[in-house]
Parts: C-alpha cells; structure tokens; sequence
C-alpha cells in the first residue's frame, strides 16, 4: 500500500456548519389581527350555514308544489 494514498485520505479537512443561533425571544404577534381573522372566519362560516338552510327551504318548496 502506498504512502500518498494514505497521506490524502488523512488530509481531508471537515467544515464545521457554524450552530445557527436560536431566537431567546418570540416574535411579537399582533392580538387584534387574530381576533380579526377569527371574526372574518365566523362570519364566513355563519354566511354558509345561512346559505344551505336557505337553499335546502327553497328546494323543498319548490318539490312541494310541483308534487301538488
């Protein structure tokens, strides 16, 4: 076995990946944007539910008098 191939493999240089640096403290969140975001949400979320009511009424009326 030859010297340099063993002198090569033992030169070989690892970098070290620097830790990258965790934050100490949170970002801050804004507490009325999420209270907008979940009142937007319920509202969407009332609007549907009026909207199947609405339309399940109206097609039972509609079935109801063309089966009268």
């Amino acid at each position: 076995m030859s010297t340099e191939s063993l002198n090569r493999t033992s030169n070989i240089e690892i970098k070290k990946r620097k830790p990258e640096l965790i934050q100490m403290y949170p970002n801050k969140v804004n507490i009325d944007v999420l209270k907008k975001r979940v009142i937007t949400k319920k509202k969407k979320e009332a609007l549907q539910t009026k909207l199947i009511v609405i339309s399940v009424c109206l097609s039972v009326g509609i079935l109801g008098f063309f089966a009268s």
